[in-house]
């Protein structure tokens, strides 16, 4: 009987979790409800079973990480009570969410992992299948209006625009090649989809991304390089090469992206930087680019730059508590030999230095929380 209410739990959690991380990309209701269920389902158990023993040994797994997070999570509450003139109230709100949403989530995977109520496999099947539903939805898209190809716009699936649906497309190609060695057919069936949609997402932030992340892949990987490898490779250039030849509207994006033309964000960093050298140490307060006295900033509402949405927000010393927690996370890869996670925290990085808001970007920071949990979850499994 207990067997079986255990087997019931574990099979309601991975529903819910299946559930959350399938609607991420879309931050729908199904997102609200799941997340808030998350969490219930984590108190309910650790009040019925009091096994806090489990979370104080994953905590001290993670000391510095746990620091990292609280350093940053100080520094916002800091930068906000520094500009209380300036910030709207509704932002005390988005420093909560931002502590359940992703702090909080992390310590209820840790917990049930350790728990032994999901793998790490069904995790990667969860983030894949939510891909794919992503993926889906733009091929739909370009079935009812070739356009969004053929003019330049750019495929952007049920989603806002084209940068996040070229977001969770380059995430599928970065991917799909660390599935190659398990999975070959399926991960070059994978990388040929979500490669096709990412180039026509017309996301240069997203290629340049996933170009970056495939050098970081290949130098990890170059002594394991095999002839099969090259063949493969050559046949994705070929494959390039024929979709460059074939539509002038990527000619033209990719040619935008080699001339350097950065739609604007060199001007916008520029201005960014008079205000930053005004409050260096602490910022303007969190989500306050839009408030900032600058015609452009009223039109354009972020940075499309971590590091320069970090110094207008929570200043120097909110980045130097975002280089720490980076820092802490790169060595927990390299001390564990984690090495095939370089990759996509590479993606990850690299992406946020053009596109998305490091403070209010739920699908970033959602698979951001995930990916730190498989930093950590050889950890979690090996504490006693």
């Amino acid at each position: 009987m207990t067997n079986n209410i255990i087997l019931n739990e574990k099979n309601f959690f991975r529903t819910v979790l299946f559930i959350w991380i399938l609607s991420i990309p879309f931050k729908n209701v199904f997102y609200q409800v799941s997340f808030s269920l998350l969490l219930v389902v984590f108190l309910i158990h650790l009040f019925r079973t009091k096994n806090l023993q489990v979370l104080i040994l994953n905590l001290k797994e993670m000391k510095y990480l746990v620091l990292g997070f609280f350093l940053i999570v100080f520094s916002m509450i800091f930068s906000n009570l520094l500009n209380l003139e300036q910030i709207d109230t509704k932002l005390w709100n988005l420093v909560f969410m931002l502590i359940l949403r992703y702090g909080v989530i992390f310590l209820v995977l840790g917990y049930f992992y350790k728990l032994n109520y999901f793998s790490k496999m069904e995790i990667i099947y969860f983030v894949l299948t939510s891909l794919i539903l992503v993926l889906l939805t733009g091929i739909y898209q370009s079935i009812q209006n070739f356009d969004f190809i053929l003019k330049g716009q750019g495929i952007t699936g049920t989603l806002y625009n084209r940068n996040a649906f070229g977001f969770f497309m380059g995430l599928g190609v970065v991917l799909s090649f660390l599935l190659m060695e398990h999975k070959r057919k399926l991960a070059l069936v994978l990388l040929f989809f979500f490669s096709f949609f990412m180039i026509f997402s017309f996301s240069r932030s997203s290629w340049v991304a996933s170009f970056g992340s495939f050098l970081i892949f290949t130098l990890i990987n170059y002594k394991k390089i095999k002839s099969s490898h090259i063949f493969y490779f050559c046949v994705f250039v070929l494959f390039f090469i024929f979709l460059y030849i074939s539509f002038n509207s990527f000619q033209n994006r990719f040619e935008q992206l080699l001339d350097g033309n950065t739609s604007n964000r060199t001007t916008i960093w520029l201005h960014s930087l008079e205000f930053i050298k005004q409050k260096l140490f602490f910022g303007y307060g969190i989500d306050s680019f839009k408030n900032l006295p600058d015609p452009l900033f009223k039109k354009i509402f972020a940075p499309h730059n971590m590091v320069i949405e970090i110094l207008v927000s929570i200043g120097f010393i909110g980045l130097l508590s975002y280089i720490f927690i980076i820092f802490i996370i790169l060595k927990k890869i390299y001390e564990n030999k984690s090495f095939y996670l370089y990759p996509l925290i590479s993606y990850l990085l690299i992406v946020v230095q053009f596109d998305f808001g490091i403070f209010s970007s739920k699908e970033l920071l959602s698979f951001l929380t995930i990916f730190v949990f498989f930093v950590y979850a050889d950890n979690f499994r090996k504490v006693t």
